[in-house]
């Protein structure tokens, strides 16, 4: 007989509850784990804070968000695959209108240590950029380069 895992249950001072009030909308709270193994991983450490703070927001836009394989079934997106676009982060006050170049810099990071692949680009036809996780930060080592142009 297999145990049955316990829901986690938030605490006080992670969240404000299942939903909260932003921008006079109604939002579900989503969480964004990281784990200490990739926090001490090669890769991230050696992300800037602003990269790697990018990261925990596309972990944040992938949990309880709406996702690609349901708006594109017959193109076979994956569970891991999240939409995301610099109107989005904006939000967040990562970045500013006149930081926003860094924005695509900084997905390139993502993308070059392993964390995050790319697999439509939404700038080219007036949608959000769909990206998908990748495990392969695991096995980054300075000087590696997983070239932000590759879908895959």
């Amino acid at each position: 007989m297999s145990k049955r895992k316990a829901k986690y249950i938030k605490q006080p001072f992670e969240s404000m509850g299942d939903k909260f009030i932003y921008d006079e909308k109604i939002h579900a709270d989503t969480s964004a784990n990281i784990f200490e193994s990739m926090l001490l991983s090669d890769a991230y450490t050696d992300l800037l804070a602003r990269q790697q703070q990018l990261y925990t927001l596309c972990k944040a836009q992938w949990r309880g968000k709406r996702k690609p394989n349901k708006d594109y079934p017959d193109m076979n997106f994956s569970d891991e695959c999240f939409y995301f676009n610099r109107a989005q982060v904006m939000k967040y006050k990562l970045y500013t209108e006149k930081s926003a170049s860094n924005f695509y810099k900084d997905m390139g990071v993502l993308i070059a240590h392993g964390f995050i692949v790319c697999k439509a680009q939404g700038n080219l036809n007036g949608r959000k950029s769909i990206y998908e996780f990748s495990d392969k930060w695991q096995t980054w080592k300075q000087g590696d380069d997983f070239n932000p142009k590759t879908k895959a």
